[in-house]
């Protein structure tokens, strides 16, 4: 079944949309689907397909209502067209914007203030997860050995007894530690955002002393430096935000973790803002 939210291109969904038709219904043709569609021209969906025709407002509802979409489909469907025909970046912002909206979302629990307590070392985050792979029966020396780096049998300990208390993590009758939510997040205030900061500064340490310590193989790093608007640099951020997103409803659905890794991403400037685009 081909998911329309899974797609950020419109004219890969329409030729994979197209493909498993004719897989499944042998009388099914451009000529069929234009028909359905009440299309005049027989190669039309051929020719946006292959990017030599984009599509109108009235076009969309056509194609979707011959495709059969629901009003949550028809939404994404029309943002998802009008995204990628726009020609300037505020446009893609805008429609951007609106096919994150219009995204079905993973269920994701934002952490109250009272819970921040979770930030305030590196490897809580990590004690979360690794509890759930690690079969280490109250050997907090183990469980402290598995992380990279190592911390010591009582830092595991009083992590394990804090992501308790704070409620991350219960204990089974058989001993075993659950987490109470598979996805968090957090969208602290102002004022405190210093705390979050703080956390993520922490990881960045980590990410630069992987280089000595993780081999090649285990890690992937990539940087990149390009000149952008400001209208850019937010379109970026909303796609980066998503990514993250698909990452973490990826994680989700993988029923045989063996490892836990810290995936960081960085956005920022390098240099001032061009004396001609000030004036």
């Amino acid at each position: 079944m081909i998911n329309i939210f899974e797609y950020q291109n419109y004219r890969i969904y329409l030729r994979d949309y197209y493909n498993d038709q004719k897989t499944n219904k042998r009388y099914f043709s451009y000529r069929y689907f234009s028909k359905k569609a009440g299309i005049n021209a027989s190669a039309f969906l051929y020719y946006v397909i292959e990017g030599k025709r984009n599509l109108t407002k009235k076009s969309i509802d056509k194609i979707s209502g011959a495709i059969g979409h629901t009003k949550e489909e028809n939404e994404y469907f029309e943002n998802l067209v009008f995204f990628n025909q726009a020609k300037t970046i505020s446009e893609k912002t805008m429609y951007y914007s609106r096919i994150v909206e219009c995204r079905r979302p993973i269920d994701i629990t934002i952490i109250d203030k009272d819970r921040y307590e979770f930030y305030s070392r590196w490897y809580h985050s990590v004690i979360r997860e690794a509890v759930t792979i690690f079969d280490f029966h109250d050997d907090y020396a183990k469980l402290g050995a598995a992380l990279f780096p190592a911390i010591s049998a009582k830092e595991a300990q009083e992590s394990v007894a804090l992501l308790e208390r704070l409620g991350f993590l219960e204990r089974d009758d058989k001993g075993l530690y659950h987490q109470t939510d598979n996805v968090i997040a957090t969208k602290p205030e102002a004022a405190d955002s210093f705390v979050i900061e703080k956390f993520q500064a922490e990881m960045l340490k980590m990410a630069l002393s992987a280089y000595d310590n993780v081999s090649r193989a285990d890690r992937m790093s990539a940087s990149t430096t390009f000149s952008i608007s400001k209208a850019t640099f937010e379109l970026f951020k909303l796609k980066t935000r998503e990514f993250r997103k698909e990452l973490l409803e990826i994680a989700r659905l993988d029923n045989e973790p063996d490892r836990i890794y810290q995936f960081t991403f960085n956005l920022f400037p390098v240099s001032g803002i061009s004396d001609d685009k000030k004036k």
